[in-house]
């Protein structure tokens, strides 16, 4: 079996993809990357063939504007994929936006259609409803559905209509070399602001920054806590939150991944924040039924985790205990649950580490691909 894996955007911003990347290499699969916008001369995949294609569809934010560029962009990444689909390959399209381009003519393929975010329908603009794409059919053809969670798996089968229920691949960070707990820094930028912050207990949060994953009163509450504790946000975003006037509080630029792991092995405590909202262009069900990587970005180094009362972030502290989940983000609330992760650190860090260990992301890709090949002469008609 050979893999041409599609994302036409910037890879270094999905470290699932990255994960799917090395496993799949890990496995002796021939594998192209079809992607763009991406710099890949530090990011330990080389092993890869990678196409790149000039596109530069998400900086359009007219959506009539985007739907006019998508027919040329279309017909580039089809070129590649033809160049290099015969009757041993398998077409892994990743997100939504894969699907933008790729469209209906990819039901005459063999397919695996991977989900990161949870989509009541495809959509080509999330303020043009109207026109969208069959998610049942492609859904249906293809010889795997993929989501990274298992609420979603079924929330997804119910909304499509799906036969099968959707195989999971965690959004868990897979790397090929080792970062140890409190590692040397590589980047300078990230560098100099952790030499500022010394010896502070810091409280992270990674990620991106938007209206449904508020930090304003995390940030005003740690700041509260004093000179003990550092509150850092690294984020590819703009920092907003630099006026709050909070001395404790620290910025740092996107680090490109896996070397973003290295700041978060400093980490004392990891927050994640999700609460719903329309805004998205996805349904207001994708944060509360979240699939973070961040979840295990954190218990790879043991990191206690603290978040708010989502089923997707307390069904996993409740059972791993592996942090503490508020019903809001109250700044007295979320010093009291510091309070409380400090007291019982250990235990928490150990179900941290255990959430780590409880999946196997090479397992699920096996998995998948054995349903693939389970599947593999059904319904082919290329």
């Amino acid at each position: 079996m050979k893999v041409i894996v599609v994302l036409p955007s910037n890879v270094l911003h999905f470290p699932p993809v990255i994960s799917l990347v090395n496993i799949l290499n890990n496995l002796t699969i021939q594998t192209t990357l079809i992607t763009t916008k991406t710099c890949f001369d530090d990011s330990k995949l080389d092993f890869v063939k990678l196409e790149q294609i000039d596109i530069d569809y998400e900086s359009v934010s007219n959506p009539a504007k985007k739907l006019l560029l998508i027919p040329s962009l279309s017909r580039k990444i089809w070129k590649l994929i033809d160049k290099y689909y015969d009757d041993e390959t398998l077409i892994w399209s990743v997100s939504n936006l894969s699907l933008k381009y790729l469209g209906n003519k990819i039901k005459n393929y063999r397919y695996v259609l991977h989900l990161l975010e949870l989509s009541e329908d495809l959509r080509y603009h999330e303020k043009l409803p109207i026109i969208k794409l069959d998610s049942h059919m492609l859904a249906e053809r293809a010889k795997a559905v993929v989501v990274p969670e298992y609420n979603r798996a079924h929330i997804t089968q119910a909304w499509w209509e799906l036969t099968n229920t959707p195989l999971i691949f965690a959004n868990k960070p897979y790397i090929n070399y080792e970062i140890v707990h409190n590692s040397k820094i590589s980047d300078p930028k990230a560098a100099e602001i952790l030499n500022q912050i010394g010896d502070r207990k810091i409280i992270l949060y990674q990620g991106i920054i938007s209206p449904e994953r508020p930090l304003d009163k995390l940030i005003k509450a740690v700041g509260s806590l004093g000179d003990r504790y550092a509150f850092v946000v690294m984020s590819g975003g703009k920092d907003i939150y630099a006026d709050l006037g909070v001395e404790n509080y620290y910025f740092i630029p996107f680090v490109k991944p896996p070397y973003h792991l290295e700041i978060t092995s400093r980490a004392y405590i990891g927050v994640l924040s999700y609460f719903p909202t329309k805004s998205t262009g996805y349904s207001v069900l994708n944060s509360l039924y979240c699939a973070p990587n961040k979840i295990f970005e954190f218990g790879l180094f043991g990191i206690p985790m603290l978040g708010n009362n989502v089923p997707g972030l307390k069904f996993l502290f409740d059972t791993q205990k592996c942090g503490v989940c508020l019903n809001s983000f109250d700044e007295e609330d979320i010093c009291t649950a510091i309070t409380e992760i400090e007291i019982n650190y250990d235990l928490y860090s150990s179900g941290a580490t255990s959430l780590f260990s409880s999946t196997n992301s090479e397992e699920e890709v096996k998995n998948i691909l054995k349903v693939v090949k389970d599947r593999w002469n059904v319904n082919d008609v290329y």
